[in-house]
């Protein structure tokens, strides 16, 4: 009886390492290949883009104490080619205390609009004041490092001339910083992340934006929830996409930013962007069903997923545990994790120190982002956490 308890033990628990391993491969490798052969085959869904469109845009910029990029941000801003006429720049100070409003207040652009708001509530709740406050026809969301090209904004709404595009994300270039862990890290993802969002948008319609280019119809502006922390720039796409409306990427549309420049930074706006994302899918959920198509198959295999890949990890290694007295496979799997936890060590140590780790801290950057979004699903599971968060720079 005991052999066959124990046997069973084992069968379930190399159905859950099975299991767990490849779900993860499936959402990182697989689903990537799918949408690209995809692409390939039926060819990309280009927008029907004018050039001669000139819509108005009121771009919006929520800030709190932004005074390190603000001036940066502003000599930027001055550079932007769109017709003064039809171009609104509308900044929503959040109960900034350092010389953020000072700064704005000298700042003297004709398209300038200034809103400072005495007590500080979180950027959901600014966004929302200055979309209201907005009389264009497109907003273009901006956030204070976002630094654009001077013919960005033209070829974020050119995309808007087609009926069927509710909003387009532009091209995001992040720059590391200091060559550390995070800052390298991130970049190298993000490269990846740019060339899945690139295919999803070909075959049908991108999952979300990237906060600090996209730009969206106003009229279909949802506002974010009130009392709830969630991401702005994948939920509000969301909302558009769940009115039947594509999302599209314009790689054109170029931005830049610069990487946190510490682990310790990235470790916190995972962690953050983790709550967020698991709070705000209530707000989208009936575009799980597969009655959604591509946009379920994409959400579940290129979001949901992602987002709960620390409970596979924990699984596998569980499972891992169970099965290595037995196993000499699994007793060189366990020997895999354990070098891989070392050298996630060794990179930590070496971040810690200064010391440059380039494609070595690879490791400590995928543990510690995976951690950071077990501890956002923590803080929403127990309501942690906040509205408001503190500038990473």
């Amino acid at each position: 009886m005991g052999g066959e308890v124990h046997g069973a033990v084992i069968t379930v628990a190399e159905v859950l390492f099975w299991g767990s391993i490849g779900i993860v491969f499936y959402s990182y490798a697989v689903y990537p290949f799918i949408v690209a052969l995809l692409v390939r085959m039926f060819g990309p869904r280009p927008a029907d883009a004018r050039d001669d469109f000139m819509p108005t845009v009121s771009l919006v910029i929520s800030l709190y104490n932004e005074a390190a990029v603000l001036p940066e941000k502003l000599k930027n801003l001055e550079a932007l080619r769109y017709p003064l006429g039809k171009l609104r720049i509308i900044f929503g100070s959040d109960g900034s205390t350092d010389a953020t409003d000072s700064l704005l207040a000298a700042w003297s652009h004709p398209a300038r609009e200034v809103v400072a708001f005495p007590a500080r509530r979180g950027k959901g709740p600014v966004l929302n004041d200055l979309v209201a406050r907005a009389e264009s026809d497109v907003i273009v969301f901006s956030d204070a490092n976002t630094l654009y090209e001077p013919s960005t904004i033209s070829r974020l709404v050119r995309h808007l001339a087609d009926p069927a595009v509710g909003a387009v994300c532009g091209e995001l270039v992040l720059l590391p910083e200091g060559g550390d862990a995070g800052g390298s890290g991130e970049a190298s993802y993000w490269s990846y992340e740019t060339w899945l969002k690139r295919n999803e948008s070909d075959f049908r319609t991108l999952l979300g934006a990237t906060g600090g280019v996209y730009a969206i119809r106003r009229s279909l502006f949802e506002p974010l929830p009130a009392g709830k922390s969630v991401t702005d720039d994948f939920l509000i796409p969301m909302k558009i996409i769940k009115r039947g409306y594509r999302v599209v990427y314009a790689r054109d549309a170029l931005a830049y930013e610069k990487t946190s420049g510490s682990m310790q930074g990235e470790f916190r706006r995972k962690a953050r962007i983790g709550a967020q994302n698991f709070a705000g899918i209530t707000e989208f959920r009936s575009l799980l069903s597969p009655k959604a198509g591509f946009t379920a198959f994409a959400l579940w295999s290129h979001k949901i997923i992602r987002w709960m890949v620390p409970l596979f990890a924990i699984v596998a290694v569980a499972a891992t545990a169970l099965l290595a007295p037995a196993s000499l496979f699994f007793r060189v799997v366990a020997g895999c994790e354990i070098a891989f936890v070392i050298m996630a060590g060794t990179g930590f140590a070496a971040d810690r120190s200064h010391v440059r780790l380039g494609a070595a801290g690879l490791p400590y950057y995928i543990l510690a982002m995976n951690a950071a979004l077990f501890v956002g699903l923590l803080r929403y599971v127990f309501g942690l956490q906040r509205t408001t968060w503190e500038v990473l720079r």
